[in-house]
């Protein structure tokens, strides 16, 4: 008889299509393509191993392996995953047993010997039961398969978060390194700058004391020293929080850090740019983008279980067991009970409420919806902006390289009238403090142009494969 019911059913349950609209990625006016210069060469997944740089490897697989940031975003994976489970469990058939020995006593006046005249009814026995109870929400319209359609966009949205978090975590890793590395080279050269300006300070006092020079000349050089000695501060201050920032990123103490990253070593050279792909390929690319799809699936899905609520709710509920007021004939056949049948319910006088969650799940479609639209926007804004600002700064590097080159040329030039003896020393000194100072605009500008980088893989959803 079970089998004879539940093949019709259950074939009617699989053919039926749930209420709702399934969802379809909504269309997105999109560029063909993007307005800026990008290279042709997809980076690798492992897109920082483009810089070249051993040590910000490491240090990026170390704040992936310990950030609480990430472990924040995985727990919520593992949550909205067991979410998930549970939903899903909602749909299947359900089977519990139960069993019960409870003393009992009838009330004489009652009912139950209203209509059964008998002398000396026995009042007080005993009662024991077994048996399981089984049910199965025949889901004719959808409700439980809208609902674990919800569930399941939900762990996408959360997968996509962690994906998300990893892609911030690494650009932010990155960035900060580049700042450590320029502080140290900028801290380098100022120390170089403050003994330059100390050897002009000596040069222009020799000179006074000679009567070459003016005292004038001698209290600008001690300015222009005290001034600079007044920068080399910031620098170390600067130079320190970049390194409290990577210890902060990879969860580990400063010292440990320090000891990684080691003396100033000069900044990695800035590599190609890479390829762009098409604006469409950001929607597959970019796992924020993937989140707010999947956050409007969900809503999509919240959509149809509102109006499914809308609909009967048929079930197939059941019992079976044995019932006794002795232990020893607990088993016999003449004790058992069974109980098998459908069952449905139908709301019908809170429709009001019903269609109002509706409407309330509708706008909250359309909010996901609108959020989605605005992330894909924003998308594009950062990708055409961090190729933009990459060529800017790009070309501003070249620009101040071009005068470092002539700088050195002065410089060279400087050198050679004083060793034949043309010029004093003064003007060499002059020279080389310049071409510190051209250096160290070269230096910031070389750094400009790697964050940028950064920022360009960011924008595109970190590396891909080929």
């Amino acid at each position: 008889m079970k089998k004879l019911l539940a093949l019709p059913l259950l074939t009617a349950v699989l053919a039926c299509h749930p209420v709702g609209t399934d969802y379809a990625r909504p269309r997105v006016d999109l560029p063909e393509t993007f307005a800026v210069p990008a290279g042709d060469r997809a980076p690798h997944l492992a897109w920082w191993a483009a810089l070249g740089d051993p040590v910000l490897t490491r240090l990026i697989t170390q704040a992936d392996a310990a950030s609480p940031d990430l472990r924040l975003a995985e727990a919520r994976l593992r949550q909205a995953r067991a979410q998930q489970g549970v939903q899903d469990a909602q749909g299947g058939p359900t089977l519990d047993a139960n069993g019960r020995v409870s003393r009992d006593r009838l009330s004489q006046n009652s009912e139950n010997f209203a209509n059964v005249p008998i002398a000396n009814p026995r009042l007080d026995f005993t009662d024991y039961q077994a048996g399981f109870d089984a049910s199965w929400e025949l889901d004719f319209f959808g409700h439980q398969r809208r609902l674990s359609e919800a569930a399941a966009a939900r762990t996408g949205a959360s997968a996509e978060q962690l994906g998300d978090a990893r892609l911030i975590l690494a650009a932010e890793v990155a960035r900060t390194y580049i700042e450590l590395r320029t502080g140290q080279q900028r801290l380098v050269l100022a120390e170089a700058s403050v003994r330059q300006l100390e050897a002009l300070l000596e040069l222009t006092r020799a000179a006074v004391q000679a009567g070459d020079s003016a005292r004038q000349e001698l209290r600008q050089a001690e300015l222009n020293l005290a001034a600079f000695r007044a920068t080399v501060p910031a620098l170390e201050v600067g130079l320190r929080e970049s390194l409290t920032s990577l210890a902060t990123l990879t969860a580990q103490p400063v010292a440990q850090v320090q000891a990684q990253v080691g003396p100033a070593a000069p900044l990695m050279a800035v590599p190609p740019a890479p390829a762009a792909g098409l604006p469409s390929d950001l929607l597959n690319r970019r796992p924020d983008l993937r989140s707010a799809e999947q956050d409007l699936r969900a809503a999509n899905a919240d959509v149809g279980v509102a109006l499914a609520e809308r609909y009967p709710r048929f079930s197939l509920v059941g019992n079976a067991g044995w019932n006794s007021i002795q232990s020893g004939t607990l088993l016999q056949n003449a004790s058992r009970t069974w109980s098998l049948g459908p069952q449905f319910s139908l709301p019908l006088f809170n429709q009001g409420r019903l269609k109002a969650q509706v409407r309330a799940e509708q706008a909250a479609y359309d909010a996901a919806l609108a959020s989605y639209h605005k992330a894909v926007l924003e998308a594009l804004a950062d990708v055409d902006v961090a190729f933009t600002r990459l060529a800017q700064d790009e070309r501003q590097r070249g620009l101040l390289l071009d005068t470092e080159a002539r700088q050195q040329q002065l410089l060279d030039l400087a050198r050679q009238q004083f060793q034949a003896g043309d010029t004093a020393r003064t003007p060499v000194l002059q020279a080389e403090r310049s071409l510190l100072a051209q250096r160290d605009q070269v230096l910031q500008a070389q750094s400009q142009s790697l964050t940028a980088l950064v920022s360009v893989y960011k924008a595109l959803g970190g590396g891909w494969a080929d």
